[in-house]
């Protein structure tokens, strides 16, 4: 087979796997596949990173059960395209310790971390796309509700480039180090949704 059949070949399948249409349990299995790097896990230093990027889609799926899976609204034209959705979840590598215990002496130590994640964390953190560097807008941080000793934290950002290929969201928080921890999600290539 000579070269250029085979470009022809490798776009062809490029093209047929990037504008497949996928079931919603389809997609939502392909969009938490790291190997798709929607879903990102980073470790740095003691640290341990997962990164969930959450189209618009993927949100609404996560939100219905299959008796209403009868159409896809138009996440164009809602509201919610003006904000980008991610989910953070931070631990340590050995996951027998609790990230908020970590490197604690006393009980007001832990407070203040605690009080730091609840409400100035955010700060902290912002996303780089193309050449904007958007601040956190939206961000909740979860209560654990079961024995993980990982925390998550949901974080919205505004969304000005519609249909970026990339995005890095940095933290630059001591607790992490003197360095930023940046986790870069790719976001192209996500395929269609079909009910």
């Amino acid at each position: 087979m000579n070269f250029k059949k085979l470009i022809g070949l490798i776009m062809i399948l490029f093209f047929q796997v990037s504008c497949s249409k996928l079931t919603p349990k389809e997609y939502l299995k392909w969009i938490q596949d790291y190997k798709n790097e929607l879903h990102v896990q980073k470790n740095v230093g003691e640290y341990s990173f997962d990164l969930q990027y959450q189209p618009l889609e993927y949100k609404w799926l996560l939100q219905q059960d299959e008796a209403s899976l009868t159409q896809i609204p138009d996440f164009q034209k809602d509201s919610l395209s003006d904000i980008q959705y991610y989910l953070l979840t931070i631990g340590l590598q050995n996951k027998d310790i609790d990230v908020i215990d970590y490197g604690l002496e006393d009980i007001s130590q832990k407070q203040q971390k605690l009080y730091y994640f609840s409400y100035e964390f955010e700060h902290h953190i912002n996303l780089e796309e193309g050449s904007k560097v958007l601040p956190c807008v939206l961000f909740h941080f979860e209560k654990p509700l079961d024995l993980k000793h990982s925390r998550t934290f949901i974080l919205g950002f505004e969304n000005p480039i519609k249909n970026s290929k990339e995005a890095t969201l940095v933290i630059q928080s001591e607790y992490f180090g003197a360095l930023p921890v940046k986790i870069k999600v790719k976001k192209n290539n996500i395929p269609e949704l079909k009910i």
